[in-house]
């Protein structure tokens, strides 16, 4: 006051070690587990001591909490110990200083935060969440109770990082929000809409520390430090509208056609260099029908994405243009200077390029992409003309060492009714100096376009037509060592595991083949009996596979035990006849299927987070990206059946059909929880959630933390 500063000395010899205060409360903690409070006096703006007391505990992190609207103080404090508990004392006069409730965690926590948010599903009424960020890289968030202050049993953890976390609040979006800080940064916030608590990672480099950040052009920001540089960040308000796809960061990179497959390949990053340094890139098969090939677009002067290129005014031999295009031309250079970037986006407008007037015309390239660079383009080759990538694979030949290379399965002058083409090829790549593709040889093939490459025991295993065919490296061309005839239609999908390949067929299913090394043969497993138009595959272990089809199912088939002993040829020569005939065959188990609603056009098994279970992830026709969790006890089991169960007549309908008839729209759905209608339960009032959770047993806190924990085992 008045320009002098008033300091507070530490009794004896004792030091602070944290501290935390709002507007008008301040607590400390001294070495040796002693809290002393705070207060500012309105009166003459000072600070007042309260009170004090000994916790019995050295403390590590403690935070005070915001005062609330209406009030002059916050009614509790947060208080985290070196024995691996969180207190919550309460700071009224009458009850100053004593503990309220406690909780007890597996790691030390490194800091606390009490965030104060408003649900506005429950009428806007008030909520108190405590944040613990803890030593071993995990984060912790429990509901408190706003009169008692009382901690919820049911709290939920997750792991951020490999460094201590971090929590700070911030305000995000009009609402309060927690900055949790590991070896990446992340957002947790309330979603209005939903009613969920959302987490999402930063898409911006690991921060050491971080608050709430305010002035005149920045009203919502973030001041961090990270390393010996001081930044101000600002989220993007639009992003954090995105509820779940929040989670995902985005990179566009634009291609000349549309991607039919990727592969990734280990190169050497710098081929100058003596060391041996490799990094891994993006090879990337690209085609479209109907369309003019980079040779021919030129040739009509036309650019890579099928516009015309504005003609010269000192060539004489450049294509005419109106007047309307010559005006602007000539005015151009004062325009631009004018407009910022996004009129320029708004004003152009993409249009088609020309279509060819006959069959089979194709354009196509393959890319190679650096993942570590912003996945810019490093090399990009242009197929001959009509001819179209369709597929590619990263092999490594044993008589090659280590050394990755990639092949191209391109066929020419295809044609879909009736499907032929003139010519099928596999080109083989070498990618030298980081990322730059070198053409070794070229090899003909027959019987059908190459749709399928994979890399299978040192040798590159090739979908041709209706036939499975092994090839060995030569010098001129593919050497072919081995081949099984006689598939139901076309090889779609190929996957490989030690002697095993998975071989999806266009019409008819999936198909194991086990390659035998003494006869040098292919032989078949077993297949499925369904006719299943694949699109795509993913190997969950040994024996299991998941296939989607064209009709927007996914599908689980095993390889039954006995399979294996039945191919066996125990005589020690081949047999008389061929056991791989549909009679002899054996049939693969279904284990699961679910109707995603589109066609399933890739599947990967994954674990998005670190630390996190292994999902089945999939994108959709329509750009959808979801996943399919295992449930690994009994318990999970149950209580998802029942949620469903209840959920099928309480929630809405935005249809009118029934949920589980349209998860079996063209087969019936078999050990498969629909996650989308269980996550309708945040959505119903809280008169309906309470009446399904006591039909469960639970109370509605503890379903919504199921709800939660499952989510954060995949985002």
């Amino acid at each position: 006051r008045g320009g002098n500063a008033k300091q507070w000395h530490c009794p004896g010899l004792k030091k602070i070690e944290c501290a935390s205060a709002n507007r008008y409360q301040v607590i400390i903690a001294l070495a040796g587990g002693e809290v002393i409070y705070f207060e500012l006096d309105p009166m003459n703006q000072t600070l007042k001591q309260c009170g004090s007391k000994d916790l019995k505990a050295d403390v590590c992190c403690l935070d005070v909490g915001t005062i609330s609207t209406g009030r002059s103080r916050s009614m509790f404090a947060a208080v985290g110990c070196r024995d691996q508990t969180v207190r919550i004392v309460s700071l009224t006069t009458d009850k100053l200083l004593v503990q309220l409730s406690s909780i007890a965690l597996k790691s030390r926590p490194q800091s606390v935060s009490l965030v104060k948010w408003s649900n506005v599903q429950a009428g806007h009424t008030e909520e108190l969440d405590l944040v613990i960020g803890l030593d071993d890289g995990s984060s912790l968030r429990s509901v408190v109770d706003t009169v008692t202050g009382e901690i919820s049993t049911s709290s939920t953890t997750r792991f951020l990082g490999t460094r201590p976390v971090s929590v700070s609040n911030i305000s995000l979006g009009s609402n309060v929000a927690s900055l949790m800080l590991s070896s990446r940064p992340w957002i947790g916030r309330h979603d209005d809409a939903s009613g969920k608590y959302m987490m999402a990672p930063l898409s911006y480099v690991p921060l050491d520390h971080g608050c709430s950040f305010c002035s005149d052009m920045i009203r919502e920001g973030i001041v961090a430090t990270a390393g010996n540089t001081l930044r101000i960040l600002s989220i993007d308000s639009t992003a954090i509208e995105g509820g779940e796809d929040e989670a995902f960061n985005a990179q566009r990179v634009g291609l000349r056609y549309t991607p039919r497959q990727m592969t990734l390949l280990s190169v050497t990053s710098d081929a100058s260099s003596n060391k041996d340094k490799r990094k891994v890139v993006i090879a990337v098969a690209e085609s479209d029908v109907n369309e003019y090939g980079l040779d021919a677009k030129k040739a009509m002067g036309l650019d890579e994405e099928g516009h015309y290129k504005p003609a010269k005014k000192d060539d004489g031999d450049a294509m005419d243009m109106d007047d309307d295009s010559d005006n602007e031309n000539a005015g151009g250079d004062e325009e631009e200077d004018e407009e910022d970037d996004e009129e320029k986006e708004a004003k152009k407008t993409t249009i088609r390029g020309p279509i060819p007037s006959g069959k089979g015309n194709w354009g196509s390239c393959v890319r190679i992409l650096d993942p570590s660079n912003q996945c810019t383009t490093l090399d990009c080759v242009e197929m001959g003309r009509n001819e179209a990538a369709l597929c590619c694979a990263s092999v490594r030949f044993h008589s090659k060492g280590r050394e990755s290379f990639l092949a191209v399965g391109v066929v020419a002058g295809m044609t879909m009714h009736p499907l032929k083409q003139t010519g099928s090829y596999i080109l083989l790549y070498r990618v030298e100096g980081g990322g730059h593709l070198k053409l070794l040889h070229r090899t003909t093939v027959d019987d059908g376009p190459i749709l399928a490459l994979a890399h299978f025991e040192g040798r590159l295993l090739a979908g041709v037509g209706n036939s499975l065919r092994l090839y060995e490296m030569g010098k001129r061309q593919l050497l072919r060592k081995c081949e099984l005839r006689g598939l139901p239609t076309f090889v779609k999908t190929l996957q490989t595991v030690g002697d095993r390949a998975f071989v999806g067929d266009m019409m008819q299913s999936i198909r194991i083949v086990r390659y035998e090394t003494s006869h040098n043969r292919l032989v078949v497993l077993a297949s499925d009996p369904c006719p299943r138009m694949i699109v795509s595959q993913e190997m969950l272990d040994w024996n299991t596979v998941a296939v989607g089809d064209k009709f927007g199912c996914i599908s689980i088939l095993r390889l039954p035990e006995s399979a294996e002993t039945s191919a066996l040829d125990l005589s020690g020569a081949q047999s008389l006849w061929d056991s791989s005939k549909s009679d002899m065959t054996p049939r693969l188990e279904l284990l699961a299927q679910y109707y995603v609603g589109e066609v399933v056009t890739g599947i990967t098994r994954s674990a998005l987070v670190a630390g996190g279970s292994d999902s089945l992830i999939y994108v959709t026709v329509s750009g959808r990206i979801a996943a399919l969790m295992p449930l690994t006890t009994r318990d999970d089991v149950e209580f998802y059946e029942q949620l469903e169960s209840s959920l099928r007549t309480d929630a809405p309908r935005p249809t009118g059909r029934d949920p589980k008839a349209y998860r079996s729209y063209y087969s019936p759905v078999m050990h498969v929880m629909d996650g989308d209608l269980c996550d309708a339960f945040n959505g119903l009032s809280h008169e309906a959630q309470s009446e399904i959770a006591e039909t469960l047993g639970k109370e509605i806190g503890d379903v919504k933390k199921k709800l939660e924990d499952t989510r954060n085992t995949l985002l």
